[in-house]
């Protein structure tokens, strides 16, 4: 296994290490009733993935983490919502709020392997959401990903991409955050962003993809909305 992916994948399963006590304190505190768009880190973005995805009969959440897009979809409407990622951690998070917000059907859970995308059948999904992915792996990643994203979607489909902030691609020693390969940033050695500008990702995008429009947002404590999320249509050929 390539070691970057490797170390990513070690990280990400630590950080949705999620121990019992947490859990429990969780619940304690929710209305699954009521606090499921909660889940989101912003309304604006919730909204645009409501807006765009509720109305879908079949959405895939692609690198799901915790499954929070998956819950706001199904509570939203959507008849069913496949939610994978490779990290192990992430899926089991995804079944705990699963049970917490009380959804009995049409919400798939899978860990998969790095290559599923590449196996899975032709246009199935007329939904697919993918969030801080493909700005998190390696370019040739990237790119995979995106091809795969437009075989398996139906020719109707919506897809929503977020993405975190551009960053201006510059070494910072004293924050252990280190660039390679132009515009890879690495933080303790651990692959963490490949900074690109709406241009640069709306190029790649459109090889596949129509850019229906780009929106902004900010999670909580940013002052300035400055995450994006591209809203795409297929170009049919």
């Amino acid at each position: 296994m390539d070691k970057k992916y490797n170390d990513s994948l070690k990280f990400w399963n630590r950080a949705f290490d999620m121990d019992n006590s947490a859990k429990e304190e969780y619940a304690e505190k929710i209305n699954p009733e009521t606090d499921w768009k909660k889940l989101a880190s912003s309304d604006k973005l919730a909204d645009v993935i409501i807006n765009t995805l509720s109305n879908k009969k079949r959405v895939l959440d692609y690198g799901c983490g915790e499954g929070w897009a998956g819950i706001i979809l199904k509570k939203a409407g959507c008849k069913e919502v496949t939610c994978v990622d490779v990290v192990e951690n992430a899926i089991r998070l995804a079944d705990f709020f699963r049970d917490i917000f009380r959804i009995s059907e049409g919400f798939i859970t899978q860990c998969v392997s790095i290559d599923w995308i590449e196996k899975s059948q032709e246009a199935v999904f007329d939904g697919l959401f993918c969030c801080n992915v493909i700005d998190v792996v390696p370019e040739e990643n990237a790119q995979n990903i995106i091809k795969n994203m437009a075989r398996i979607t139906t020719d109707d489909a919506a897809v929503v991409i977020g993405m975190n902030y551009y960053i201006e691609p510059v070494s910072c020693p004293e924050k252990n955050l280190e660039v390679r390969n132009k515009n890879e940033l690495y933080v303790d050695g651990i692959l963490r962003m490949v900074s690109r500008t709406d241009e640069e990702w709306k190029k790649i995008f459109e090889e596949y993809f129509n850019v229906e429009f780009i929106e902004y947002y900010a999670w909580p404590g940013e002052k300035e909305e400055k995450r994006r999320v591209f809203c795409l249509s297929k170009k049919i050929n």
